[in-house]
């Protein structure tokens, strides 16, 4: 039996945004791995299909250049586009309908949403003076169950903001 339509394709992508301090502006950079869910099963059949919470992992690595002092730096993750929300986010269907509930996570229990400091908890660490690479880890998840999800891509682009203080 062939189930046409049912899975549904996942990918987001985690954006470098803007640059706070005189120090960062000058010497530091932000990327991202970005997260693909792959294929979501929204219906559970029984005996033949279960809809699961599709994860996802990403890196965001932070590189500065030439910093003349030792300081903190935070990084902030903003709302999704789709809903203009951070709890929960959305990823906006390709198709149109029922965007699709999603977040990224601090932590691998998936208890800690990284947010903008208001909502959600930030990354932070330190930089010392000269040459530094920093790298965090951060988890998505999609929860199981979307049932009233259209079949399509799915997609989202979400904005880092690097808050440096010397």
């Amino acid at each position: 039996m062939k189930l046409f339509g049912v899975f549904r394709d996942v990918a987001l992508v985690l954006l470098g945004g803007s640059l706070a301090g005189q120090a960062f502006a000058a010497g530091c950079s932000i990327s991202s791995s970005g997260l693909a869910f792959g294929l979501y099963q929204p219906f559970t059949f029984a005996g033949k299909r279960t809809s699961v919470d599709n994860v996802s992992d990403a890196v965001v690595s932070l590189a500065c250049t030439g910093i003349s002092g030792a300081g903190s730096y935070t990084i902030a993750l903003g709302p999704s586009i789709a809903g203009n929300s951070i709890y929960p986010r959305y990823l906006a269907n390709s198709n149109g309908g029922t965007p699709m509930v999603f977040n990224i996570y601090r932590d691998p229990g998936y208890s800690v949403i990284w947010g903008d400091g208001v909502t959600g908890d930030l990354l932070s660490g330190s930089i010392p003076a000269g040459d530094s690479f920093r790298q965090h880890t951060v988890y998505g998840r999609a929860p199981a169950g979307q049932s009233a999800l259209k079949a399509g891509s799915f997609h989202g682009i979400l904005n880092i903001t690097v808050t440096y203080s010397p």
